[in-house]
């Protein structure tokens, strides 16, 4: 059985930490946006191929990336949270899953969700 001496205030603190540093780029994503829009504005009505270019950078690159690291880092954070969580109520079982489901990261693309967390495409 695996013996774990976790500090859990400081260990709290580095969540919270992480979670304001996560929540702190939105504004540098949406910045970002802004940028690109002002950009697409700025090109001449007859460079449609920039145009079209800059257009799917932005929708088949940036924008999927912008949203899996999001994604993967809120995972991350919150299943830390739960796995801190449950090792401080003593369930080591409970904490050994979250802490193996930080740990995995399905890079498939993210559907809008129906309700709840966030769903993802099936196989």
């Amino acid at each position: 059985m695996a013996v774990w001496n976790i500090d859990v205030t400081a260990a709290s603190s580095t969540i919270k930490a992480t979670a304001a540093q996560v929540e702190g780029a939105q504004p540098c994503l949406e910045g970002m946006g802004t940028a690109l829009q002002q950009a697409a504005a700025a090109i001449p009505d007859d460079a449609g191929v920039v145009l079209a270019a800059l257009n799917d950078v932005v929708t088949l690159r940036l924008g999927p990336a912008a949203t899996e690291v999001a994604s993967r880092s809120e995972n991350v954070i919150v299943s830390t949270a739960q796995a801190l969580n449950f090792y401080q109520q003593g369930d080591l079982t409970m904490a050994t899953a979250a802490q193996r489901s930080a740990g995995q990261v399905d890079s498939r693309t993210p559907v809008a969700p129906t309700s709840g967390p966030m769903k993802r495409l099936k196989d």
